[in-house]
């Protein structure tokens, strides 16, 4: 038995659901589960969540305004002006207004914003390495998550 089936025939008998019945749905649901307990492990020692490194992660990327963020974030408006006020509050993000349509804001890292989010971006970078893979290996396991992604989006 590979470890791969080991893995689906333990959690299928944890979860109750006979191995034959395990779809791509659950297999998506439990690679889900397992990747937000990893990304909650790396972030847990910087003092930030993973939704909070996500907005940091995306400014650091040329992302400023806030309506850009909401939508490669899939956040609403609301929620992400109540996640810039504890970045804000944090002295890791700024807010000011856009030179361009003062009617608008932008939001920029602060020095200490940016330091955080480049070390949380390093444990990530960290992690990854750590499961040496060939880029063989590598570059077939993200081919085949990009078709699972594109699969589920629609």
């Amino acid at each position: 038995m590979t470890k791969t089936a080991g893995a689906v025939s333990a959690w299928s008998a944890e979860v109750g659901i006979p191995e034959g019945d395990v779809g791509l749905l659950a297999r998506v649901v439990r690679l889900n589960m397992l990747v937000t307990r990893v990304l909650d492990d790396l972030v847990e020692p910087h003092d930030i969540s993973v939704a909070d490194y996500l907005v940091l992660a995306s400014i650091r990327r040329g992302r400023t305004s806030p309506v850009e963020l909401c939508k490669v974030l899939g956040r609403t408006t609301g929620g992400l002006s109540l996640t810039f006020d504890r970045l804000v509050a944090a002295g890791w993000v700024v807010r000011h207004p856009d030179p361009g349509d003062r009617r608008r804001i932008i939001v920029e890292l602060t020095k200490t914003g940016r330091a955080k989010a480049e070390r949380v971006n390093a444990a990530l970078h960290d992690w990854e390495a750590a499961l040496d893979l060939t880029p063989d290996e590598q570059a077939k396991i993200e081919a085949d998550l990009d078709e699972v992604s594109a699969l589920v989006a629609g």
